[in-house]
């Protein structure tokens, strides 16, 4: 009798585990998150949100949550393959591939990253997906997943698409621009360029030979100066755009306070910033106090891609936490709640406690 207990119990508890696993949706408890609810079914916040079409991560007790698709989905882990992942649920690599037309390299997935198990076979990812440079949002895409299809960055598909005021909010069914030009930015010509395309006076003044040749190397010399901070500009913007695409591999990792920076599945603030840099070639110190002592300070106004911004989140005089601006308003950071993600930091909880921001690309 005791051993059949025993067994009757175990299988009971399998059956129960089973069913946790694979149930498909999920009623808040007291002092659930939605980042608790992601771990429990190894999924992400953002493919919570996007399920239950949340426009917040403001959930409340006796509230029902989709939390597995019709289709499985697996949340890739560190140290994961996409070779391992096809043994752990007896697939192929290439059944993989087929039903996850995103991943272009099998060779590179992201800690964090949905990957598809079954279900219908997507149709391949092609030029024409994007016609007339458009792509429409399909369910479960998510903005990182797009650029990544499409081979850009999250930074410029917010460039050409600014009225996306939230990177880690899009519906399905919305039209985002994939390629073409920013709109350009139109300047006023200073007075002084104004004077200088001013119709000719009838009567040019006569200028010597010996001040011709003094104008000339003056010109050549400011032509030269120009070109120079033009290539030194080119680089820099370079650089900052490698900043924010390191940066986005790692979109979805973890929050963990304290993390090493040689973690990539789990990082804090200053780890975060500390590692995308160090990927980039160059050394920042490890916490966000000593990260806001090195580099040019910039004020907001002034900020550009690449540039890292710093906040006293308790109001205590103390700098405790660093991002890094990306450009249109939003910083990619390593958030407490929801680990490494975009923020606007045009939001009153950003602004209310901004600091300071340095440059360290020159």
């Amino acid at each position: 009798m005791k051993k059949s207990f025993i067994l009757t119990g175990t299988i009971i508890s399998s059956l129960l585990a089973g069913q946790t696993a694979f149930a498909s949706n999920y009623t808040v408890q007291k002092g659930d998150s939605l980042w608790k609810i992601s771990k429990k079914y190894s999924t992400t916040v953002e493919t919570l949100k996007q399920m239950n079409h949340l426009t917040s991560d403001l959930i409340f007790p006796g509230q029902i949550l989709k939390v597995n698709e019709k289709e499985d989905t697996y949340v890739v882990k560190a140290n994961d393959t996409l070779s391992k992942i096809a043994k752990q649920f007896n697939t192929t690599v290439d059944a993989l591939l087929k039903m996850n037309p995103q991943i272009s390299n099998p060779n590179f997935i992201n800690v964090g990253q949905t990957i598809r198990l079954s279900g219908s076979v997507s149709a391949p990812v092609t030029k024409e997906s994007g016609a007339n440079g458009y792509y429409i949002v399909k369910e479960r895409d998510t903005l990182s997943g797009i650029a990544k299809m499409f081979n850009t960055t999250v930074s410029s598909l917010l460039a050409l698409n600014p009225e996306i005021t939230n990177p880690n909010l899009i519906r399905a069914g919305q039209s985002i621009k994939v390629a073409g030009k920013e709109a350009p930015v139109q300047k006023s010509l200073p007075s002084s360029q104004k004077t200088v395309n001013a119709q000719p006076t009838t009567k040019p003044e006569t200028v010597s030979s010996s001040n011709q040749r003094v104008s000339e190397r003056t010109l050549v010399s400011a032509a030269s100066t120009t070109s120079s901070e033009n290539n030194t500009k080119a680089v820099n913007s370079s650089l900052a755009d490698r900043v924010i695409q390191i940066g986005e591999k790692y979109l979805g990792a973890k929050y963990l306070y304290g993390a090493s920076p040689s973690r990539t599945d789990a990082f804090d603030c200053s780890s975060f910033t500390m590692r995308v840099f160090s990927e980039a070639g160059i050394s920042l110190p490890r916490s966000s106090a000593a990260q806001s002592q090195v580099g040019t300070p910039v004020s907001l106004s002034q900020l550009q891609k690449g540039d890292l911004i710093f906040f006293d989140t308790d109001f205590n005089g103390t700098i405790n936490h660093v991002g890094i601006y990306a450009g249109n308003g939003q910083m990619l950071n390593a958030a407490t709640s929801k680990g490494v993600s975009y923020v606007s930091i045009n939001s009153s909880y950003w602004k209310e406690r901004f600091v300071k921001a340095v440059r360290v690309i020159n």
